[in-house]
């Protein structure tokens, strides 16, 4: 399958690493800590590659523990040297649990950093320092759908003389501007108290549409390579148009790469008042590069919906909750769109190895976002952009961040709802 990394050797792989990692990782890094130097080059080097034979016969001994440090590093070591799967994950199933292999590497945003405002990775500290494992068996939900492709929308930017790359954020619209609607007559939940909202449209399409042109014009001369939207400012008619000014303007003399175009409710044909909450993403001629629907539900109180729609009951967003993540796998890294409070609160986003987040929002401020960028550049080195839809309170309504000590990234406002910051590359 990869090599002499058959299929047989990959479950061996990840029995080895749930065994002796994942459910026992204290008191591997206890026994490595007690053995001597001279000693651990006896087990760096096993005698027996039979880790089939090893898995059947160890027990909680110091020296099984050590024999099992000692095919991790070597089979840590060999794959190092292949290439993963651009377009996909290795799996495997192991009593009764799903496990995907991860591999920390640095991308071009991170490898941009300077050495000494690099910020130290988890697995750069504590035990997982100590155990010097580069791959990583996680376990992930059964029943996910995790979808990982290449695109060649940043091919254009690999070269050497490209030191920095330009994200745009345009928080051109907010909540006062959408249509929004509930249902008092659909009453769920356990006590059939939960009442049903959604976003039906803008409430004057032509003037967000004359917004969302001037801020694309803008982007354009400011040479922008990424734009990110809000979540829940859009509609069919606005993304639509946005394509075709993408196919009119940008196809044939490309500046814009990938525009994140916010988030809208499609509605769900087979069920009354159930939608998606969809992020759209546009390449740099128009076509949908993919499209994320939200996972998280979202509820209000009854203080807050009697605020938002004079109603005293609380309601949610009658949302498909989405079974499946999509990550590009791009000359920029693994990208992904988590919806606002998918990105807050998801588990399975954290655990995924997403190199650069750019995530649509409608939230009252930034200061969640801002505490998990810090937890995602912890984990995986991750660059996060967020756009709010806050287009009346600038300070809550962008946010950049990059894995870096005391750094932190300013947006200017350029233009009328479009802000950007000059990111940092190398592309080596």
């Amino acid at each position: 399958m990869y090599g002499d990394f058959d299929d047989n050797l990959l479950m061996q792989w990840c029995e080895l690493y749930d065994r002796f990692v994942t459910k026992d990782r204290q008191r591997l890094a206890a026994t490595l800590t007690n053995c001597s130097s001279k000693k651990l080059q006896h087990y760096l080097l096993p005698i027996s590659t039979d880790i089939a034979a090893f898995l059947a016969t160890a027990g909680n001994t110091d020296e099984d523990f050590l024999t099992a440090y000692g095919h991790l590093r070597v089979l840590d070591e060999r794959f190092w040297k292949k290439a993963l799967p651009p377009d996909g994950f290795i799996e495997k199933n192991l009593n009764g649990s799903r496990y995907i292999l991860i591999r920390a590497a640095q991308h071009p945003i991170a490898k941009a950093i300077p050495e000494n405002k690099h910020l130290k990775l988890d697995d750069e500290l504590g035990t997982h320092m100590f155990l010097q494992l580069h791959h990583h068996w996680q376990e992930v939900y059964l029943s996910i759908e995790l979808e990982l492709r290449i695109s060649n929308v940043f091919d254009t930017l690999v070269d050497a003389s490209l030191q920095h790359m330009k994200i745009g954020m345009s928080p051109f619209a907010g909540d006062g501007d959408m249509q929004w609607r509930h249902d008092s007559q659909d009453g769920r939940g356990v006590d059939g108290r939960l009442i049903p909202f959604w976003c039906e449209g803008a409430k004057d399409e032509d003037a967000l549409w004359n917004r969302l042109s001037s801020v694309l014009e803008s982007a354009r001369e400011q040479h922008v390579h990424v734009l990110l939207f809000p979540e829940l400012v859009m509609t069919e008619t606005l993304q639509k148009a946005l394509s075709e000014w993408l196919e009119k303007y940008n196809a044939f003399e490309p500046v814009i790469r990938l525009i994140v175009a916010g988030t809208r409710h499609v509605i769900d044909a087979n069920g009354s008042n159930v939608y998606s909450n969809r992020c759209t993403v546009f390449n740099h001629i128009g076509d949908i590069e993919w499209e994320q629907d939200k996972c998280q539900p979202f509820h209000l109180t009854a203080k807050d919906a009697d605020k938002f729609f004079g109603i005293q009951s609380p309601v949610f967003e009658p949302t498909q909750l989405a079974q499946r993540l999509v990550m590009r796998h791009t000359a920029l890294g693994r990208l992904a769109s988590p919806i606002c409070l998918d990105f807050l609160c998801d588990k399975l986003w954290k655990l995924m190895p997403v190199d650069v987040f750019f995530v649509p929002a409608m939230s009252p401020n930034l200061k969640r976002f801002s505490d998990n960028s810090r937890v995602s550049g912890s984990a995986w080195g991750s660059a996060v952009f967020v756009c709010n839809a806050q287009p009346d309170q600038k300070q809550k309504a962008v946010l950049a961040y990059r894995p870096a000590k005391n750094d932190a990234l300013q947006p200017e406002e350029k233009a009328l709802f479009l802000f950007t910051v000059d990111v940092d590359i190398d592309m080596n």
